[in-house]
């Protein structure tokens, strides 16, 4: 169990990387623009995945997964509670509570790590899915749209 382990969080590290990479192809002015992802900016998407790694770190830290209820709503309510939030207030949200859930992630029984564990659903969902996801749509973006020239 102890290698399942390793490897899910090697894949998070991994996509983590990538993600953070693709807002490495960014200029500063490039965060703010809307229409990275529907309505959504950078800074946005940003956001979100704060929001959802915070999520996992509060489950994980009680042992326990407490639904979110209606997604949209939430998303919709954490989107505009940051809405104010500049690209740098956004990112070092994004380092710290990162950094947080790599702590949870370490201390969490290799049980979480398992097929089909309900926290491996979650894992999976705020960590590797959600940053292939995003990435991705903010590296097409960033392709036809960033101020940042390409190296």
């Amino acid at each position: 169990m102890k290698d399942l382990k390793n490897a899910v969080l090697a894949a998070i590290d991994d996509n983590w990387r990538q993600f953070r990479n693709s807002l490495d192809r960014l200029h500063v002015e490039d965060m703010s623009v809307a229409g990275v992802y529907e309505g959504m900016s950078t800074n946005d998407i940003v956001g979100h995945i704060t929001t959802w790694e915070w999520e996992l770190v509060n489950s994980l830290d009680r042992g326990a997964i407490e639904p979110v209820g209606d997604v949209d709503r939430f998303n919709a309510q954490e989107s505009l509670r940051k809405k104010d939030n500049t690209p740098r207030q956004t990112l070092e949200q994004l380092e710290d509570v990162h950094r947080s859930l790599r702590d949870q992630l370490s201390k969490a029984p290799s049980a979480y790590f398992e097929p089909f564990d309900p926290f491996r659903e979650l894992i999976d969902s705020c960590t590797v899915l959600h940053y292939q996801e995003h990435g991705t749509q903010i590296r097409i973006w960033a392709s036809k749209n960033s101020h940042k020239p390409s190296k």
